[in-house]
């Protein structure tokens, strides 16, 4: 399947079986659908959608399906996703729309035990896996591995999503969903998904927007372990955000939980943590043709400056809406150290 050309599409919607996770029959009178993904939310469940169907749907785990037709068809998963009906109307006929949640939403509805903490020492990318596991159906795996180099209580009232994001974040891992619906746990993506280059430039609708607001970048971090407090600051006079160029400190929220990683020492966390802090991203926006595997945090590799874009950039959100093929209205970053 060459993407960058044409093609015909038709939708396909299949219910899934949640104990095997597989197909298990397809329902008609798909209408209307939009996907949004993004790693940008305050939860973080990397996606939800939105779907009209005549004559209703019944609540359950779904799976949408693009078949694009380029002299032969490929069936492209799209999303899997928790879908429940949330209102219908009646005219000629009866339409549900109906509301997609990510395979994460059973570990956004779950807390962690009060004390619940993640143990210093161990695998922790595996000690997210099987915490999410106990709720989520989906398949989860995990590539690559790290620990943390003291323990990491949870705060009350914490979501085991929460817990796993904070414990990912830590390690600089994250985690993706595919079409299929399957979990994946890893490292930040360095190799790109979608090249946005001449031979790819068929894909990119013309009008892109440029976004870069450097205004709440910090220039000192501050961390409390215990009674001890540790201050990393930038003084780079070079930098435009350091004290000696804006000439005021920006402080960076107080951080009363420290994570430091397995060797690392608490300065060197500090100093982590505030480079982390001015790193801005500079957001593109801009409207594609659909790639297929592309999500958040995935990388784009863009060389095209002559129509605004240009980098390494890195998937923040998209939006798929079914037309004829599938239009992707997506912002991408590109990661400034200031």
């Amino acid at each position: 399947m060459d993407w960058t050309k044409g093609y015909a599409a038709s939708w396909e919607v299949q219910r899934v079986n949640q104990d095997t996770w597989a197909d298990d029959g397809s329902i008609d009178g798909v209408g209307s659908i939009s996907v949004s993904r993004s790693m940008d939310d305050s939860v973080r469940l990397l996606e939800t959608a939105s779907m009209e169907l005549e004559g209703g749907i019944e609540a359950g785990w779904h799976r949408i399906y693009m078949l694009a037709d380029q002299g032969g068809v490929e069936k492209v998963p799209i999303c899997t996703m928790l879908f429940e009906q949330i209102k219908s109307r009646t005219d000629h006929g009866r339409v549900a729309s109906s509301r997609g949640r990510s395979v994460l939403q059973p570990a956004a509805d779950v807390e962690m035990p009060r004390g619940g903490y993640t143990p210093s020492g161990i695998d922790a990318a595996r000690w997210v896996r099987d915490l999410i596991a106990a709720c989520v159906p989906a398949p989860i795996t995990v590539d690559g591995s790290f620990s943390l180099a003291e323990d990491y209580t949870h705060s009350p009232g914490t979501s085991l999503l929460k817990a796993a994001w904070d414990v990912l974040d830590a390690g600089g891992f994250c985690m993706r969903i595919n079409g299929l619906g399957e979990v994946e746990i890893g490292p930040l993506p360095t190799e790109p998904a979608l090249f946005l280059d001449k031979a790819h430039a068929g894909l990119l609708v013309p009008g892109v927007d440029d976004d870069f607001d450097i205004s709440e970048v910090p220039n000192r971090y501050i961390a409390v372990f215990d009674d001890e407090v540790y201050e990393a600051v930038n003084e780079n006079p070079e930098s435009a955000v350091s004290f000696q160029g804006r000439g005021r400190w920006v402080d960076a929220k107080v951080d009363t939980s420290p994570t430091p990683l397995s060797g690392e020492s608490r300065q060197a966390y500090v100093e982590r943590k505030l480079k982390e802090a001015s790193t801005v991203e500079r957001k593109f926006s801009y409207t594609r043709e659909y790639w297929p595997g592309v999500c958040p945090y995935d990388v784009v590799r863009a060389t095209l400056a002559d129509n605004g874009i240009e980098g390494e950039l890195r998937v923040i959100s998209s939006n798929i809406s079914k037309d004829h093929g599938a239009v992707v209205s997506e912002v991408a970053g590109l990661e400034v150290r200031l």
